[in-house]
């Protein structure tokens, strides 16, 4: 098949594709009844344009977020579904250059049909690790995007302080790129301050307890097989297991750590990232082969939310999605130094 009729074919693919989701979205807006947590998030938002208590069950995010719960319940409520469910798609639509195959992964249509909130992160990390260079004052900017969603903005944000911290040992001068990450901190932080003063008092007050329903990571979702995690030893055994998968990545790849390699990692071992946040991974997912494998690590979450939706041991499935994409990113790293060598 040439080019030229793939390029033909590609609208009419990427339509059929786009249906359910847009079956889905009108769906909502005729019966006016989104998805459970977009329905608390825009309680959430009510609460905080009514003067009323923010911070309680299941209102878990920081004062920035709540901020945008705000906006979206005060839009039209049509409009408010909209853009809140298809955003995201589109969002991951554009930054894979509108491929199909964005569509095919489960967990894109699992962050819409949960309504969730990933989205700034997945744009964040996607224009930063385009502009990752510390003198590239925008990649700071992109990056403080991230951070909107504390649990999704850390590592990224974690790798970018040890370059920083490398530039400055090398140049003697703070990067730019630290410089504009500051700013970017400022002006997503800052205003919530002036309508609570106290807001991270009454955010931290509320940490989000451990569900294994919506627990994304490998091995934090693995130790509830065998331990509570209110058990001491929970936290310990799974800091050693983090730290040793860290190590064993670091040998393996020949003493380097790549931003991907860090981002993979902590989708297979932080207790913070939940399923739907996967969709932070389109970013990264560049490789053709590395898309493949995405896409059919995610079957098995395509079954559950068409047949199991309700069954909270099924979704366990999504937890193989970033191991298996990292094992797959390593085996392809190695295949093609070794090729690079023979020849």
């Amino acid at each position: 098949m040439t080019h030229k009729k793939i390029s033909a074919r590609k609208p009419i693919v990427l339509l059929v594709l786009l249906a359910p989701y847009l079956l889905y979205v009108w769906f909502i807006v005729r019966a006016d009844r989104g998805p459970i947590d977009y329905e608390t998030f825009m309680d959430i938002g009510q609460r905080l344009l009514s003067g009323k208590e923010v911070w309680g069950e299941n209102s878990y995010y920081p004062m920035p977020y709540v901020m945008i719960f705000a906006l979206f319940s005060w839009l039209p409520r049509p409009l408010s579904m909209v853009i809140w469910h298809l955003g995201p798609v589109l969002t991951a639509l554009a930054i894979s250059g509108w491929s199909p195959w964005v569509l095919v992964f489960a967990p894109v249509f699992g962050h819409m049909v949960g309504g969730q909130t990933a989205v700034f992160a997945l744009l964040g990390l996607w224009a930063y690790h385009r502009n990752a260079d510390p003198q590239n004052w925008q990649g700071g900017i992109w990056l403080g995007l991230t951070v909107l969603k504390p649990q999704l903005g850390l590592i990224p944000t974690g790798w970018a302080a040890f370059q920083w911290w490398k530039s400055f040992r090398y140049t003697k001068l703070l990067p730019s790129q630290m410089w504009a990450w500051l700013v970017m901190m400022a002006v997503i932080y800052l205003p919530g301050f002036a309508l609570i003063p106290d807001w991270p008092v009454h955010w931290l007050s509320q940490p989000r307890p451990l569900f294994s329903r919506a627990l994304a990571g490998f091995i934090p979702r693995t130790l509830l097989f065998w331990m509570s995690p209110t058990e001491i030893a929970y936290p310990l055994v799974l800091l050693l297991l983090s730290t040793l998968l860290f190590i064993l990545l670091w040998i393996l790849n020949k003493r380097q750590i790549t931003l991907d390699l860090t981002v993979f990692w902590s989708f297979v071992v932080s207790p913070l990232v939940h399923d739907y946040d996967l969709i932070q991974l389109v970013s990264i997912l560049e490789m053709k082969g590395l898309r493949w494998a995405a896409i059919l690590l995610s079957i098995p979450g395509w079954l559950v939310i068409l047949f199991a939706y309700r069954n909270d041991a099924a979704w366990y499935v999504f937890s193989i999605i970033a191991p298996g994409l990292l094992l797959f990113m390593l085996l392809s790293r190695n295949r093609k130094k070794s090729d690079a060598s023979s020849s």
